[in-house]
């Protein structure tokens, strides 16, 4: 989870932190939390962060984005101009490894730190999800699929706050509209916990390669001596991992040698590419992917938790990914 605070990127643990910093603070109930009054009209263009003027490719990514700026209100509204231009900028450093797609991400209304820190279970995590940013992205969904989609079929990807809302967003398409999730190339719900639990619930496999379709795929980002990771041993119990560098589910270790490469955003000098920067190797136990890269988890986050990550350090082989799956799915399915 992503926030601007100052001039500076900082990232950090949602709800963990009462249990691994024993903060001890009140917090508002989430049933205490007003919704909004009003939502997003995403029938206008200045509705979304990225809306194709064209779709001049065969398959379209929906993209809900991780939570780009903190306040100290119960949820932060996409009419902010700081959480607009902040959402934006992250799409332009994230966008392009869904190039290979068209690619449609709406603004919409984010819950805060404050919030999260009350939701400390899955029960509480869920409900105010669905309460309040879910709402947003499901009205989203339905003007995407009503007036944009014209039965492409899809990539839904997200990160953090954003795959949470994603994970509600499949569950509510496979009740609503079925037959997407039968369109659906892949889900990447990164940066939070996907478990055996949400996979039956929804009906899709975890993915086991680097291009079968209709799959789910996640990871969650680490050093090899991290402290406890509250995006896997959190609320959710028992997370799976793909490794993203070889593809794998197993515990083998891809050099990083094998990597496609990493991009650096300007927070993070020195921005740019970084070939061969990242290995790669899954943690069964934890569910995470674990890395040698020399990043840093900062001071704000358990030690060696490199969620702000997730996205950076595999840019290209995630990239690649994105593309090859598309093309399986074409291979397979040829009009």
């Amino acid at each position: 989870m992503q926030w601007k605070q100052g001039r500076k990127y900082i990232t950090t643990v949602i709800f963990g932190f009462l249990s691994l910093f024993t903060v001890h603070a009140a917090f508002a109930a989430p049933g205490a939390i007003t919704p909004p009054t009003r939502l997003p009209d995403y029938a206008q263009g200045k509705n979304w962060v990225r809306l194709p003027g064209k779709a001049d490719k065969p398959v379209d990514v929906f993209f809900i984005y991780p939570t780009v700026i903190e306040t100290s209100d119960p949820y932060r509204s996409p009419d902010d101009p700081e959480m607009r231009a902040e959402a934006a900028k992250l799409l332009a450093d994230h966008g392009g490894i869904f190039k290979s797609a068209n690619l449609y991400a709406p603004y919409y209304h984010q819950l805060s730190l404050e919030t999260f820190r009350a939701l400390n279970t899955e029960e509480k995590l869920e409900a105010g999800i669905i309460g309040i940013p879910f709402q947003d992205c499901r009205k989203a969904f339905e003007e995407y699929l009503a007036r944009h989609n014209q039965g492409r079929p899809i990539i839904f990807a997200a990160h953090s706050q954003g795959t949470m809302v994603m994970k509600d967003l499949l569950l509510w398409i496979k009740d609503a509209h079925p037959e997407v999730l039968k369109r659906t190339v892949a889900a990447y719900l990164i940066g939070w916990a996907v478990n055996d639990n949400y996979l039956k619930r929804l009906g899709m496999p975890f993915a086991s390669g680097r291009d079968d379709t209709g799959v789910i795929i996640s990871w969650s980002t680490e050093a090899p001596d991290a402290a406890l990771n509250p995006f896997t041993m959190g609320t959710v119990k028992g997370a799976l991992v793909i490794n993203p560098v070889s593809w794998k589910r197993d515990a083998s270790y891809a050099p990083k040698e094998e990597s496609l490469g990493s991009r650096m955003r300007p927070e993070d000098p020195p921005a740019g590419d970084r070939p061969h920067f990242a290995d790669a190797r899954n943690n069964l136990e934890r569910g995470t992917v674990v890395t040698t890269a020399p990043v840093s988890s900062g001071t704000i986050w358990p030690h060696g938790v490199l969620h702000h990550f997730d996205y950076d350090l595999f840019y290209y082989d995630f990239q690649q990914n994105v593309s090859d799956r598309i093309a399986a799915w074409l291979r397979h399915h040829k009009p």
